[in-house]
Formats: structure tokens, C-alpha cells, sequence
């Protein structure tokens, strides 16, 4: 019976069934008998004369499915002679890619602030979140999440931390076993955690070679601008170094730009560098528009008719290509009096002009024309 250390125990937890016998598999043992969905037996030939036999547990449903797990990972100790933890660890890269992120902190400091802890779990959600919406659409900036994406997050769980710089392990599997997959493309799991580890790469060959334009030219397949804010926000925008260490699943192989991906360190000189290409990629150039959308707001502080009076109005759009986003408008005097009315009304406003994005700001300017729209329904 194992009487190693909680880790151990708790490690045993993250393996499947289907992992356990794929890793039989990939070991040269076969499957040859079973008995529904009691038992199964696994079979591996030691030479012409001698076999030996693994009994398996036909489903993950029996109450001691974690026990006979655990009998089986410590056969396979003896077999293999090589320690349980060793067994354990082969097993949980079997059919699982594990990104572990280390914040480097003094050996010193034995705890974190709560809230900075909220902070860093929300930066490594919004890093695998977002990974997800570029491999929806490959935009450079995402106002919000797309809904498809939040639905793979359900896949990614969050390990128990390990000892040592407070560290932070992100899990997903590859293969899930009643799943019908293209086997032509890449399991959007894996696909996330790639891009993931393509950015890394591209944020280290820009600071190596101080070209921001290596990173922000890469965003269709590596980091989009919200990426960049969450892989700064891991450390506190700067305030912590901290690691990030990929172990890719054994049953599939990376992609050929990220096979030999490991490890990189994540530091003042690259949150600098994340910082300029997020507010690059949050850029979008002025183009000629007509937006239509709710008023949120109005503010003048001075009488709208003055001249010299300055008159902002922000109205939220749901636009084709950038979702859901608040745009202002400084309006004349008669053009201000539509909003307001609109806005008593409960009716849209429509306007026409040019529309761009510096930073996170929306504006429309060099308008042309402002009116009242439809009844909104929001």
C-alpha cells in the first residue's frame, strides 16, 4: 500500500481510467479478457514463457475505483522498478498537458496577500479564456469573451498547488474517451495550450532582439492583446517574476514550433514588452461606420445650447466585428438634443463617421450625420 506523502495520494485522484489503460498501451500491454463491465484484464509478455496480468476495474463507477487504481499504479512499480511518484507522473502526462506557473518569491515569504492571490487566478483564467476566443476567430483584441470560449474553460481545472515559489497547475486533457474527434486537427485543448506556449516563445525572441513587432506581427497564432494583459497580470503588471513550465501530454505530439518548449521566466523587461503590444494590438484605425446602439450616457457641463459648451455621449453598439462595446461621441448642440431624446424615449441613436479604438477607449469622430433609431430593447 503506498505511504507516501499527501501529494501522492491526492495525484492518484487525476487518474483516469482511460489514461491508466492507454498508458498500458503505449507499454505493450493488450487487452485479451473481460467480464463486462466488472474487470478487465491487461496482458504483457515477458519472453516466450513467462506473461504477466494487470486486472483493471471495468469502470470508474465502483466505490473502490480509486483503490484498485492505486493497486494497479503499484504493480506497475514493481514491474517497471521504478518509484510510485515516477509511475504517478508518467500517468498524469499521459493524456493531459500540464502548464505550471511558479511566482519567484523570497524563501522567506510563506504566504500571499488574498487578494493578490485573487488576482493571479483571475490573470491565469483570463490567459487560457482568451487563448480560447483566438482559436474561434484570430482577432488581435477582444472587448469580451466569446460564450463559445467560456465553454472551454470547462475542461481546464486547476490542480493542487505545489510546494515551492507558490506554485499555480493548469490541467486539461487531450482525448476524452467517448469523444468523436477529427483526427486531423488538433484537440482544441491542446490548440490553447500551444498558443499559449507559441507566445511565450515570441515575447522571448522580442525581448532578445528588442522588436516588439515579432510579438504583436504574431497574434493570428500566438498572443492576442488580452493575453498579453493576463500573462502581465500573473505578476502583478512587473511587481513578480514569475515561470511558466509546459509538460505535454505523451499521447499526442506538439506541434513542430513548440515541441521543444519547456520553460521561460516572465519579468520586468517582458511585462514591459506585453504592455506596448497589447496597446498595439487594442489599436484599430479609423474606418467610416454607421453604429447604431443604446445611450449609457450624457454629460455636458454647461447648457447643451452654448456653443462652447462640450457635449459627450456614450452609447453601447453591438458591432459585427468587435462585440459589444461602448463608443463616445462629442456632439454639436442639436445632434446633443437628439441623444437626450432618444435616451427619454428609449430609442436608439444612430450615427455615422469614423470609428477607432485607441487603447481600450472607443470614439466615433468626423461625424456626419446623428439620429434618432428604432426602439431599443435592451
Amino acid at each position: 500500500m503506498i505511504r507516501s506523502g499527501n501529494n501522492i495520494l491526492e495525484n492518484i485522484d487525476r487518474v483516469r481510467l482511460f489514461d491508466l489503460k492507454n498508458y498500458l498501451y503505449r507499454k505493450g500491454w493488450k487487452q485479451y479478457a473481460t467480464n463486462g463491465k466488472k474487470w478487465q484484464i491487461f496482458k504483457l509478455d515477458v519472453d516466450s514463457d513467462q506473461s504477466l496480468e494487470l486486472i483493471l476495474p471495468g469502470s470508474e463507477s465502483f466505490i473502490d475505483f480509486r483503490e484498485r487504481i492505486q493497486q494497479s499504479i503499484e504493480a506497475l512499480s514493481q514491474i517497471e522498478d521504478k518509484p510510485v511518484s515516477e509511475i504517478l507522473s508518467g500517468l498524469m502526462v499521459e493524456n493531459a498537458d500540464s502548464v505550471k506557473l511558479r511566482l519567484q518569491v523570497p524563501d522567506s515569504v510563506s504566504s500571499l496577500p488574498i487578494d493578490d492571490a485573487s488576482k493571479h487566478i483571475k490573470a491565469i483564467r483570463n490567459l487560457f479564456l482568451y487563448s480560447g476566443c483566438s482559436e474561434i476567430k484570430s482577432f488581435p483584441h477582444f472587448e469580451q469573451p466569446l460564450p463559445a470560449a467560456q465553454e472551454y474553460l470547462g475542461d481546464f481545472k486547476f490542480c493542487h498547488t505545489f510546494r515551492g515559489s507558490f506554485g499555480f497547475e493548469v490541467s486539461s486533457p487531450i482525448i476524452n474517451e467517448q469523444e468523436d474527434r477529427d483526427l486531423f486537427e488538433l484537440p482544441v485543448n491542446r490548440r490553447i495550450v500551444e498558443r499559449i506556449a507559441r507566445g511565450l516563445v515570441a515575447l522571448d525572441s522580442a525581448v532578445r532582439n528588442d522588436d516588439p513587432d515579432i510579438l504583436i506581427s504574431s497574434y493570428e497564432r500566438a498572443l492576442n492583446a488580452r493575453m498579453c494583459d493576463a500573462l502581465a497580470q500573473i505578476g502583478l503588471g512587473g511587481e513578480l517574476n514569475f515561470g511558466v513550465d509546459i509538460d505535454w501530454a505523451t499521447i499526442l505530439e506538439p506541434s513542430e514550433d513548440v515541441v521543444s518548449f519547456r520553460s521561460v521566466t516572465v519579468g520586468e523587461a517582458q511585462v514591459s514588452m506585453l504592455s506596448y503590444a497589447s496597446e498595439k494590438l487594442k489599436i484599430v484605425e479609423p474606418t467610416a461606420q454607421q453604429i447604431s446602439g443604446r445611450v449609457v450616457n450624457l454629460h455636458c457641463v454647461a447648457n447643451p445650447s452654448e456653443g462652447s459648451a462640450r457635449r459627450t455621449v456614450a452609447i453601447k453598439v453591438d458591432h459585427s466585428d468587435h462585440g459589444l462595446i461602448e463608443v463616445r461621441l462629442a456632439l454639436g448642440p442639436d445632434s446633443y438634443l437628439r441623444a437626450l431624446k432618444a435616451h427619454s424615449e428609449g430609442r436608439e441613436l444612430v450615427a455615422s463617421g469614423q470609428l477607432q479604438r485607441k487603447g481600450n477607449t472607443w470614439s466615433l469622430d468626423a461625424i456626419t450625420s446623428v439620429q434618432e433609431g428604432q426602439q431599443s430593447n435592451k
